[in-house]
């Protein structure tokens, strides 16, 4: 498609215009970002100054209100652990035994280390039993009938020791 001298000239001329225009909307654009930066600025100035100020007074106000039902609120709970305190260790020591009695130890113990971690509970001190005690000494003397074994054998008497006829 062939185009005639006078439209060739005028689609330069639009797009003459047309970049003209988006130069000046890069400078306006650019002028904007300027003025949003220093608006900006001058906000967190304004904020510092004023609105900063006002929110510590407010906060200065309220803490001592907040302190006291933070306080009261521990108490509350202090008071309520103590009261039932109790109660919940009784029925955990009964659940424990309910659950050993149906043969349920996987539960039992459960039922136990909740109660350990929460503080209601003990925990479960290991003792010695007899056959402990007895399977110990019998270890140590064991231990004991070996050195002796050894010692023996390698001790250096010349007495023990026969020299061979010839």
């Amino acid at each position: 498609m062939k185009l005639s001298r006078k439209r060739r000239r005028e689609l330069r001329e639009l797009r003459s215009d047309a970049q003209t225009l988006l130069d000046q909307q890069l400078e306006v654009l650019g002028n904007a970002g300027t003025v949003i930066k220093h608006a900006g600025h001058q906000a967190r100035l304004l904020s510092d100054e004023h609105v900063a100020p006002r929110v510590d007074q407010a906060v200065d106000r309220v803490r001592p209100v907040v302190d006291r039902g933070v306080a009261s609120a521990r108490n509350a709970a202090r008071t309520v652990r103590r009261a039932t305190a109790p109660a919940v260790a009784s029925a955990l020591a009964s659940t424990i035994r309910t659950l050993d009695e149906i043969e349920n130890p996987k539960a039992a113990a459960q039922v136990r280390d909740f109660g350990v971690r929460t503080g209601y509970l003990e925990p479960v001190k290991k003792k010695r039993n007899v056959s402990g005690i007895i399977a110990i000494t019998l270890g140590a003397a064991a231990a004991v009938g070996v050195g002796y074994a050894l010692w023996q054998a390698f001790r250096t008497d010349d007495e023990l020791w026969v020299a061979p006829e010839s």
